[in-house]
């Protein structure tokens, strides 16, 4: 468990090289994936139209999730969802520069739910609400963000939709984050290297 003492919870949190590495790797690799996703979540929600499509909200999530549940550290949720949106919007995502705002906000929702927990909860519970909140914060930008057709839609659309959002952060974000999390911390090396502290599981 993490020591009470503020100098030493400073030390414990303080990011290192491998935490920045790690970064690095996340932004890359999962900006590559929200790339292709941004053009996959347009073809679901022209198959199957833009309330379906909301069942895979939850995988915007992931690279925040992944990389706050990893190193377990201040700022790797909201960084580690804005560094793969900037790699993303790089590469041309069919989002634009709303691509950066989504990977803001919502990187910003996880943190807050993992601020909350103090960097030392990571029960499937934590997890699971900060993906619902990211479902929450990544609906609202849809909502606002100019030319969303959302605002035309009738209010029970609108609610479905909400409701679908944030069932697939939490699940398909927070709880496949959390199974994703401890097969990867089960491995010696990877924990090793990520020099993960023991936390509060709940």
């Amino acid at each position: 468990m993490l020591s009470n003492s503020p100098d030493q919870l400073f030390w414990a949190l303080r990011w290192t090289v491998r935490d920045v590495l790690t970064l690095v790797a996340t932004a890359f690799v999962f900006g590559i994936v929200y790339y292709l996703w941004g053009w996959a979540m347009r073809g679901l929600s022209g198959m199957l139209g833009e309330v379906i499509a909301g069942l895979f909200y939850g995988v915007w999530f992931w690279a925040g999730l992944l990389l706050a549940y990893a190193i377990r550290k201040p700022g790797a949720a909201l960084l580690g969802e804005f560094g793969p949106a900037l790699v993303a919007f790089a590469l041309g995502s069919p989002l634009g520069t709303l691509m950066l705002v989504l990977g803001w906000v919502q990187g910003l929702a996880l943190e807050v739910v993992f601020a909350w927990a103090r960097f030392q909860n990571w029960s499937l519970m934590t997890m699971v609400v900060a993906g619902a909140m990211g479902g929450t914060a990544s609906f609202a930008i849809n909502l606002l963000a100019p030319p969303s057709p959302v605002p035309f839609y009738s209010a029970g659309v609108v609610i479905a939709m909400f409701c679908l959002a944030i069932i697939s952060g939490a699940i398909l974000g927070g709880l496949v984050c959390k199974i994703l999390g401890d097969r990867l911390l089960a491995i010696p090396a990877a924990r090793q290297f990520l020099g993960t502290q023991p936390a509060s599981q709940g």
